[in-house]
């Protein structure tokens, strides 16, 4: 399944620094290249093998439509930074 969640489709519309991890899904990536991405305001999840990396927002959640809220305050450049906290594998 190829797709993205959209309902935080300002997220979903850039590219994000993941930080830890698998070190295929490590550095910048662009969510709408990969195979399957989940957001909430609070995490993402990216399908990665069998199963799904658990990424959180270093800083504070956005409000929905407010990308750059994830942003330390005056920091308008570069991606939204994320880290990896977890994995959960699907269920066969």
């Amino acid at each position: 399944m190829r797709g993205i969640d959209n309902s935080i489709s300002a997220i979903t519309l850039n590219s994000v620094h993941l930080e830890g991890g698998p070190s295929t899904l490590s550095g910048t990536v662009v969510l709408t290249e990969l195979n399957e991405v989940i957001c909430s305001p609070e995490k993402i999840k990216i399908r990665h093998g069998n199963g799904y990396e658990h990424y959180e927002f270093i800083d504070a959640p956005a409000p929905f439509g407010d990308v750059r809220t994830h942003a330390p305050a005056g920091d308008t450049s570069g991606p939204l930074k994320l880290r990896w906290v977890g994995r959960t594998k699907i269920a066969e």
